[in-house]
């Protein structure tokens, strides 16, 4: 004869387990997408920059097509990217970190590949992703970039804010 038990409670509505909804979970964390960044750019060799230099007028179109404050910062950061790194394979600035290197290329590689969390075909926010890993970028390129402009006589304000003091 089969026993009665009373029923088990489900884990999502227990004490402990907190329901979450699908439009509320994040497709990626913070420290997620921070170490996908720092993976792509222990990728990239020497060789992928120029490639990635090849690919200029793609990325511009792209960046371009952000609105608002956001698509201005991409557009912006874009262009000292490219000029660093540009700088950076003729071999005009060989006192700049390669570590900055490698982060401008990871941003610029994410911007290039058609495959990211937010499929740029989409209006309006299909370079949302990608301004978020370009920026991600440069604050890891932070003190290699100021080092770059104080050299080149760019002022950084506009693509890395005011130094904090």
């Amino acid at each position: 004869m089969k026993q009665d038990r009373p029923p088990r409670p489900s884990r999502a509505r227990s004490v402990h387990a907190k329901a979450v909804s699908p439009s509320s979970a994040p497709l990626i964390t913070v420290p997620e997408l921070r170490r996908a960044v720092l993976e792509l750019a222990n990728t990239l060799a020497p060789a992928d920059v120029d490639d990635l230099l090849g690919s200029e007028d793609e990325m511009r179109a792209r960046a371009e097509r952000l609105d608002g404050d956001a698509g201005k910062l991409l557009v912006a950061q874009l262009e000292l990217a490219l000029t660093c790194l540009q700088d950076h394979a003729a071999g005009r600035c060989p006192q700049i970190p390669y570590f900055t290197i490698s982060m401008l290329a990871a941003g610029l590689a994410y911007l290039v590949d058609e495959f990211d969390l937010i499929p740029d075909f989409l209006p309006r926010i299909g370079t949302l992703d990608d301004a978020v890993v370009m920026a991600m970028a440069f604050r890891f390129a932070e003190p290699g970039l100021r080092r770059y402009c104080t050299w080149k006589e760019i002022d950084p304000v506009p693509t890395l804010g005011a130094e904090a003091k």
